[in-house]
């Protein structure tokens, strides 16, 4: 292998400082995962080798993975013949099965919506005015909005902020993407709420929604521009992303925000439940 490609004892130390141990429940839960990937079916009987597994079960030793396994039959998430050896033919509970489809769908009880969009000047008042107050409506009755509204802006928080992006995304129980602006970390943020499975409304200013050539105040063309090394660029305002492009989605103007937060609202209800 080359020099370059191997790792260094500093390498070792940096991931070794960046590990984070899970807290007992996390451990749980990674425990129910990883047996859940080692039987073959539902009902099948496994063992565990406490003295040569406890790693990969993030403990720091056998007895403390004998004590996760024992905390799993206690809540029922397992099976096992023996409760002093839980480790030995176990197996998954329906209760268990129940907490790994919660495990792999973190956002399906939450209240939380994440809110994908420009961050610009203009863009703040669509969303104090619009987008917010739709997301954050209070049924008859109640004292409490159904939802509540999350922008990445509008956090504090130490994270990096992607990885609080994406932390966010995994908490919420749906995604309203708005795709003015064409701008590139929307769309990425769309696509990981997509793959997880979160469902995501999609909203765009009318002015966004085609490409379109831009004009100087004389009205002629702007069709190129040129880089610190003279060479040309082709420039054009671009539109919804073909990808996109075929998707419903709610189209407003600065002038009607009122509309746009009725149709907003009208969705919401109809689809998040």
């Amino acid at each position: 292998m080359p020099p370059e490609k191997c790792l260094t004892l500093d390498d070792l130390k940096q991931i070794i400082d960046l590990y984070k141990p899970l807290d007992p429940l996390a451990k749980m839960d990674n425990a129910l995962v990883n047996i859940d990937k080692i039987t073959k079916f539902a009902g099948a009987k496994t063992n565990i080798n406490l003295g040569f597994d406890y790693p990969y079960y993030h403990c720091f030793e056998m007895e403390e993975l004998r004590a996760i396994l024992s905390f799993l039959l206690q809540e029922g998430f397992i099976n096992a013949p023996d409760d002093r050896n839980p480790q030995t033919d176990l197996s998954i509970s329906a209760k268990g099965y129940q907490r790994l489809r919660e495990i792999n769908n973190p956002g399906k009880n939450s209240r939380q919506c994440f809110v994908a969009m420009w961050f610009s000047s203009e863009m703040k008042n669509v969303y104090e005015k619009a987008i917010k107050p739709a997301i954050e409506f209070v049924e008859p009755g109640e004292t409490e909005p159904r939802f509540t509204s999350v922008k990445i802006d509008d956090l504090d928080h130490l994270n990096d902020i992607n990885d609080e992006i994406i932390a966010q995304i995994r908490r919420s129980r749906f995604m309203v993407c708005d795709l003015s602006g064409y701008r590139g970390g929307v769309y990425f943020e769309a696509g990981f709420a997509y793959g997880l499975g979160l469902e995501v409304i999609y909203t765009c200013n009318k002015n966004w929604t085609k490409d379109e050539i831009l004009m100087d105040d004389s009205g002629h063309k702007i069709d190129t521009l040129y880089d610190s090394v003279k060479r040309e660029i082709a420039v054009k305002k671009e539109g919804v992303h073909f990808d996109l492009a075929h998707r419903n989605r709610i189209e407003w103007d600065v002038d009607h925000l009122e509309d746009f937060r009725i149709k907003l609202n009208n969705r919401i209800r109809a689809n998040i439940f």
